[in-house]
């Protein structure tokens, strides 16, 4: 399903930017959402989830766009998964992007927020109102208490700046997922505000 604002795909290429792509060809992970809308800032609660507190645990999303399962870099062509509530299914469609300029990354709506996720992490009892839960990524062998402290540490005590239809080009700062099991012991989030450039 096309959601009425987009344009058209186009490709990504580092050198020459954005390729449209012929109408046969399918979008793939590497594609862009050209989008005719023009950028709006909002205020936003932001909170973060990953494998140990998704519902259920994984990285399952309700609503594929982009990818099959939750994940991405954060960059234009390749954003990150995000969950907002069902009440904002008309202002924050399924397939929208957004920018969060605190963690310098693009995010694009793949998911539903729900209460019934794990009894941690910093979204874990859902979310209300204009709400991002951002996807910081974790597996099966991810240390439960690591991802929660990444997610905790993230989140910030009050509504943040969050830029929806952004335009390519902004920051990115550290494309791939926020959190990382490597090093051991308990991994690393690239999200905290001294690893941002």
């Amino acid at each position: 399903m096309l959601l009425a604002g987009i344009a058209g795909l186009a490709s990504c290429s580092q050198a020459g930017g954005p390729t449209v792509l012929p109408p046969q060809q399918n979008a793939s992970q590497t594609a862009c959402f050209v989008t005719k809308i023009d950028p709006t800032k909002v205020q936003a609660t932001i909170t973060f989830y990953g494998w140990p507190d998704n519902a259920p645990p994984g990285n399952k999303i309700a609503h594929p766009i982009l990818h099959k399962h939750a994940g991405g870099d954060g960059t234009y062509c390749n954003p990150t998964t995000f969950a907002t509530e069902r009440a904002n299914n008309k202002a924050i469609p399924y397939g929208i992007k957004i920018y969060v300029p605190f963690l310098k990354q693009y995010f694009i709506r793949e998911d539903l927020c729900t209460t019934s996720g794990g009894p941690s992490g910093s979204g874990s009892n859902g979310c209300y109102g204009l709400w991002f839960d951002l996807w910081v990524g974790g597996n099966k062998v991810s240390k439960k208490h690591a991802v929660f402290a990444c997610e905790r540490e993230l989140t910030p005590n009050h509504d943040v700046p969050v830029i929806l239809w952004p335009r390519d080009g902004l920051p990115v700062s550290h494309p791939g997922p926020i959190y990382r099991n490597q090093p051991p012991p308990d991994g690393s989030c690239d999200g905290k505000p001294e690893m941002r450039s």
